[in-house]
């Protein structure tokens, strides 16, 4: 896992800034900070996820699936990645 002292402010900022949009509905903005924040943190894997939520909620399953498989890449024992992936495309399947 990584720890946050570890992430630079910048990438940390965005995520906030992204989970303000994201609990006014704003996903769209909300995966625009978030996408900043990765590519000043590529291993911030709590902004990734944060990604998969954004696009499932967005109704985009195919990407929040690849966003949880992103995250289980980087660390393969995150439990939430594997559980939303998992419940998508249980879902998916019905």
């Amino acid at each position: 896992m990584i720890a946050y002292q570890y992430i630079p402010l910048a990438a940390i900022i965005l995520y906030r800034m992204a989970l303000e949009a994201s609990v006014r509905g704003n996903y769209e903005l909300a995966l625009k900070h978030l996408s900043n924040s990765v590519m000043i943190a590529p291993q911030f894997t709590v902004a990734i996820c944060e990604m998969g939520h954004c696009y499932e909620k967005l109704g985009r399953h195919a990407e929040a699936v690849a966003k949880f498989e992103n995250v289980l890449k980087i660390q393969p024992s995150h439990v939430e990645a594997e559980m939303n992936r998992n419940r998508i495309l249980e879902n998916l399947r019905r």
